[in-house]
């Protein structure tokens, strides 16, 4: 996916079936990842945490690993072509229809004063749950699995002034290291809460 701008209305992702398939093959695709997504949101409820703390949904972006609360992250969709906004800060991509929702798509990186994701690492939106009160999704590479709290080696308690949202680290068992997301938290900064320029 694209994240150059290019003025309202015009959508960033000029796909054509002879880079991505048929629509029909897109279709199916996001199919799958609904039901990926279900299926994920069924074993979470059913996967006990300590002090009935919930897994949580591991997620790359990039090189970097992320952990999610799926009582947050409402869904996970092939990443949609998105139409920018003018006059909105460079993070904020644009909008993108999901299903008959507009959603407004975040690169999470960018927002936090990193490089952007890029394209090719582009592959998949976490839309929010409708619970936050706010319609926009993160941009992610890819989710990988589930993630017990209680399996992983605690590295204490982040305190980036410039990425409040990044609540605790942690260590996999593979020596990898997963950052847990604060999506409510997310939603409650304020660099987030103004789009505008």
């Amino acid at each position: 996916m694209r994240t150059g701008r290019h003025g309202a209305g015009m959508p960033m992702d000029k796909r054509d079936d002879t880079t991505t398939g048929s629509g029909m093959d897109d279709d199916r695709r996001s199919g799958k990842l609904r039901d990926f997504s279900a299926q994920l949101a069924a074993r979470l409820q059913a996967v006990p945490g300590p002090l009935g703390e919930p897994a949580r949904l591991a997620v790359r972006i990039g090189t970097a690993s992320f952990l999610l609360d799926m009582n947050k992250a409402g869904e996970i969709v092939t990443a949609p072509p998105v139409t920018p906004v003018p006059w909105t800060k460079p993070w904020y991509l644009g909008l993108a229809n999901v299903r008959g929702r507009l959603v407004g798509v975040i690169d999470l990186m960018l927002l936090a004063g990193a490089a952007p994701i890029a394209p090719e690492d582009a592959q998949q939106l976490v839309v929010f749950n409708e619970e936050l009160k706010i319609n926009v999704g993160l941009l992610i590479t890819r989710a990988f699995g589930l993630r017990n709290i209680k399996d992983l080696v605690p590295l204490g308690p982040l305190q980036d002034r410039n990425r409040p949202w990044e609540a605790r680290a942690f260590r996999d068992a593979d020596g990898s290291r997963l950052v847990e997301i604060d999506l409510q938290g997310l939603t409650s900064f304020d660099e987030f809460a103004s789009i505008s320029v």
